[in-house]
């Protein structure tokens, strides 16, 4: 046998190095380089316009300083550098100035993965535009002075803006212009007269880690500016002296996480229809007017934000329904939450709206149907809960202690007030747990007022049910009615005060008809009061022998305090007193000196605390942050207390060494959290970054010893079933440490339905991984899901092939997200169908991962339209239009039955096993004798319903911009006229 052997030698030619001293044309060396050469720039003043087209190139500096390399525009009416059309091409370590009106220092345009390092862009009309682009970094650069923006992005995606500091720029400082899934990451902005980062027209984009600020505030000026943008991620930013911290108009389903707003005149501003967006754990402090501020916005969730030491409001609601707030601290503000102008339908949780030198909560012409449940307003200055011509609302299960008034109503009709517990409230002589003034026809149910001046008091209130409410311990009253305050029944209250009335009238009744009960203190019958004294010697308790037939209803009437109750109770057991339980917990209980550490009281049926940090400081706050300087371990106690006790719990902080001391290196602490850990592939995952002293990050998804990533959030696919552990090693200059998470990515044969995609909490925000730029449109569609109900959701924007997704559901999960994702081609994370002419691919994304299962619910459907222009065209066989499904790698046909039609489209039905890939397909009619009739236009369907290939559906409107929102008006102007400017240069 005989062996043959080739030997190949490479023909391509090695990279060349072009060196270009001063008085050379650096343009020249551009013409003459090949694809992989570097161009390196002696340092210098080199007066020129340079163009670009190649790839692969790298340009920069020999000294690698900015400074000494300077490149200015010969040409001010022409970009200094421009890049046309070349990939791959690396900018670095230039001073670029000079560029003239509408030019730009760095222009890239139809230029993909290129570079933009470590220069200063100086004195440009534009510093920085990237226009039809993809895929390009800018790091390090400083852009300085622009006549009009720093940097611009438009018609980009998928592009990484980092560590870039943008200076004192006339309008905006990053202007991004229907620009998509890029990342701007840890840059620093300042003195932009306008607009630190200005979004408009910008989906999917990921805005962490940057600061913005001015050093002096501005009227109309914003730190961060959305404006019709939807379903950005902004997350760990840091804004202050703007007007506007954070500012939104029509701009729907962002998430704003953990953002730092402090010293603007408003922290946080949504505004003009910005909705269903979630803002989490955000700090809005000491800005001049309100920390957080919704105008006009809906179905909006703010959970666990800090609002306080804000001049106005913590947080401000008004125009705006169907809002979810819940577990907020809005304290230490003059407000702590307000509902205005008609807010109704909102939902207050878990808030805790304590020491506001005003009102806690308050509600001016509110509305109606709003829900406050399980929030604290504590040691305010004025009231605890405070309704204002707020009619039709509901009070339940809320904390209002140490206030002037507990709760307090005014001019307010129909409201339910029940289950509060109302204590304390002693200011002065006048205070009151609960008081109505001018408001009639409410509810006051099964509520405690303890230890109060006045326990409940009605003043020129009418026709009010006062019932089955505990009223003791009120060092004037337990109730109080003016004279005015008539026609009110009151009757099942537990009445144990040393002076239990002081009533104006004689006006009102004190029982109700005598009914079976039981009553408030166990009798078989309810009628009317208990009447009790501290001392014992109160009505009913004198007469508790004096019940012939045994019904709990003593056998002659109650005459006195100016009043007749006729069924005045008897007790078969007095209420058992209710005892304090003492709990808390602590952000952390470990850390380096000097440790801030936040205590949150969890207590039960507290009145009073009293925290002893273990380092002879106190506070008698009932939520408080301590910062020990000192190493050691602390026990710090809470004692709280009501009437009736007090109890106490310990626990210990271990401060370690001072962070940078010499006893031993600070490490770094290794933390990070995941937006979902487990669900069905292909599974979406957001990682953030949580660790201490850390100044490196290295992520391994799939620990397998390989970094995959080095910035922080990141978005991680895992796209087949397993279990999979994720590893972030987190450094600094004295060493590492790692942290594991497992990742359970499960196979859609698990079960007989199939999931949708990721999102945050509750329901289902809705979440994809789909790269953005195959969504040709998407439109987003919201409801309530509640066990044994048919659950639908409706698509009524026309701005997909979908018309609604259903199913019964099997589980309440409330307020739920679908998506639906129209795509250009088919999915990338699918197989080529088989057969059939392609109508449109689509993904259909319901709630979080793994609801949408046969677990959570039964029968799903779809319903899709299809033009008959397109089966007239492609000679399509109606009969053969068919729904298919992607799952477990293959494609399966669903059978589809036909609905309706109209001039313009055929509607089917499909029962699908699940919601995940489909594609609509169908074949050409082969029989000669089947037409198909040639479709005439109605003009039904208004085009400015369907939105444009890459956008939203559901854009605001200028129309309906209100002329009372300070700084918008001028601001959209402004971008209005640099859109037209920019579209003309193209």
């Amino acid at each position: 046998m005989t062996t043959l052997i080739l030997t190949l030698s490479s023909c391509a030619e090695a990279a060349t190095e072009y060196p270009v001293a001063p008085g050379d044309s650096i343009q020249a060396a551009v013409n003459n380089a090949s694809s992989g050469d570097v161009i390196i720039v002696a340092p210098g003043t080199y007066t020129e316009n340079i163009i670009i087209n190649k790839n692969d190139l790298i340009i920069k500096s020999g000294s690698g300083n900015p400074a000494n390399t300077i490149i200015s525009a010969n040409n001010p009416g022409v970009s200094v550098i421009s890049i046309q059309n070349g990939n791959n091409v690396t900018i670095e370590g230039f001073k670029i100035t000079g560029a003239g009106t509408n030019t730009s220092g760095i222009y890239l345009t139809g230029s993909n993965y290129c570079t933009i390092k470590d220069n200063v862009l100086y004195n440009n009309y534009l510093g920085i535009r990237i226009s039809g682009s993809r895929g390009n970094r800018l790091s390090e650069n400083t852009v300085d002075l622009s006549a009009s923006h720093g940097i611009v992005m438009e018609n980009t995606t998928e592009s990484i803006i980092e560590n870039n500091n943008v200076n004192s720029s006339r309008i905006f400082g990053i202007y991004l212009y229907y620009a998509n899934s890029n990342n701007l990451t840890s840059n620093t902005m300042f003195n932009n007269t306008n607009n630190g980062i200005n979004l408009v027209f910008s989906s999917g984009n990921t805005v962490s880690g940057n600061t913005v600020f001015d050093d002096t505030l501005s009227l109309n000026t914003h730190s961060i500016f959305l404006n019709n943008s939807h379903n950005n991620n902004l997350q760990s930013n840091s804004v202050s002296n703007c007007d506007y911290g954070i500012a939104m108009r029509y701009s729907n389903n962002n998430n704003l996480i953990n953002n730092n707003a402090y010293n603007n005149n408003r922290g946080i501003y949504l505004t003009l229809t910005s909705s269903i967006n979630t803002l989490s754990n955000n700090q809005v402090n000491s800005n001049f007017m309100s920390g957080i501020v919704l105008d006009g916005c809906n179905n909006n969730d703010l959970v666990n934000n800090t609002a306080s030491l804000n001049n106005a409001n913590g947080i401000s609601i008004g125009n705006a329904t169907s809002n979810t707030l819940t577990n907020n601290n809005a304290s230490q503000n003059t407000r702590g939450i307000y509902l205005s102008s008609s807010s109704s339908g909102n939902t207050l949780s878990g808030n805790i709206v304590n020491s506001n030198t005003g009102r806690g909560i308050e509600l001016d012409n509110a509305g109606s149907n709003n829900n406050l449940t399980g929030n604290t307003a504590s040691s305010n200055g004025v009231y605890g809960i405070y309704l204002a011509s707020s009619s039709n609302n509901y009070l339940i299960g809320n904390i209002a202690s140490s206030n002037s008034k507990g709760i307090y109503l005014m001019t307010s009709s129909g409201n339910m007030i029940s289950n509060n517990t109302v204590s304390n409230n002693t200011v002065h002589n006048t205070s009151n747990g609960i008081m109505l003034s001018l408001s009639d026809n409410n509810i006051l149910y099964m509520n405690k007022a303890i230890s109060n001046t006045y326990g409940i008091s009605l003043n020129s209130s009418k026709n009010n049910n006062v019932s089955s409410n505990n009223v003791t311990s009120s060092t004037s009253n337990g109730l109080f009615l003016c004279a005015q305050s008539t026609n009110n029944r009151i009757y099942n209250n537990y009445l144990n005060n040393t002076m239990n009335v002081n009533n104006k009238n004689n006006g009102s009744t004190w029982n109700t008809t005598k009914a079976p009960g039981p009553s408030i203190v166990g009798g078989s019958s309810i009628g009317g009061n208990y009447w009790a004294n501290p001392s014992g010697t109160g009505f009913s308790q004198l007469n508790a022998a004096h019940d012939s037939n045994g019904d709990g209803i003593i056998d002659f009437k109650y005459d006195g305090d100016n009043l007749t109750d006729y069924y005045p109770l008897l007790a078969v057991y007095v209420p058992e007193p209710v005892y304090p339980i003492a709990n808390f917990t602590a952000n952390v209980t470990s850390g380096n000196a000097p440790l801030a550490v936040l205590f949150t009281d969890n207590s039960q049926n507290a009145t009073g605390w009293n925290w002893n940090f273990g380092d002879g400081t106190n506070s008698t706050e009932r939520n408080t942050t301590h910062t020990y300087s000192s190493v050691g371990n602390y026990s710090v106690n809470l004692t709280v207390s009501n009437a009736n006790g007090t109890d106490s719990k310990t626990a210990v902080i271990t401060v370690l060494q001072e962070q940078g001391g010499n006893e031993s290196p600070v490490m770094p602490v290794a933390d990070f959290s995941a937006n979902v850990t487990s669900g069905y592939a292909p599974l979406s995952v957001l990682f953030t970054d949580l660790s201490q002293n850390a100044t490196s990050r290295i992520w391994d998804f799939t620990n397998d010893g390989t970094g995959d990533a080095d910035v922080s959030p990141v978005v991680y696919v895992y796209t087949a079933p397993g279990t999979y552990t994720v590893n972030l090693t987190s450094g600094n200059q004295n060493g590492t440490e790692s942290k594991l998470a497992t990742i359970t990515v499960s196979s859609k044969e698990e079960e007989h339905h199939s999931s949708g995609g990721s999102s945050h909490s509750s329901g289902g925000g809705g979440g994809s991984p789909e790269p953005a730029r195959n969504v040709d449109v998407k439109e987003l569609s919201q409801t309530f899901i509640t066990n044994g109900k048919e659950t639908k959701f409706n698509f009524t924007k026309n701005a997909t092939c979908v018309v609604y997704v259903g199913f019964d559901a099997k589980k309440t999960v409330g307020k739920t997200t679908t998506i639906v994702e129209q795509l250009k081609n088919k999915s990338t994370l699918v197989s080529l169908l088989s057969e059939g002419e392609v109508y449109r691919y689509f993904n259909v994304w319901v709630g979080n991962s793994g609801f949408a299962t046969s677990k959570n619910i039964e029968n799903p459907v779809i319903c899709f339209k299809v033009e008959k222009s397109w089966i007239q065209d492609k000679k399509i066989d109606k009969d053969s239009i068919t729904l298919n499904r992607y799952s477990d790698k293959k494609w399966e046909q669903l059978p589809v039955s036909l609905l309706k039609e109209d001039s313009k489209y055929l509607y089917f039905t499909a029962d699908v096993p699940g919601y995940s890939f489909f594609a609509i397909t169908g074949k050409e009619n082969t029989s000669p004798e089947e037409t198909v009739t040639e479709i005439q236009p109605d003009g039904s369907d208004n085009p400015e319903n369907i939105e444009n290939t890459g956008s939203e559906a559901d854009q605001g409107s200028d129309e309906d911009e209100s002329p009372g929102t300070p700084g918008f008006e001028m601001i959209y102007g402004i971008a209005g006229l640099l859109a037209v400017s920019l579209y003309k240069r193209k």
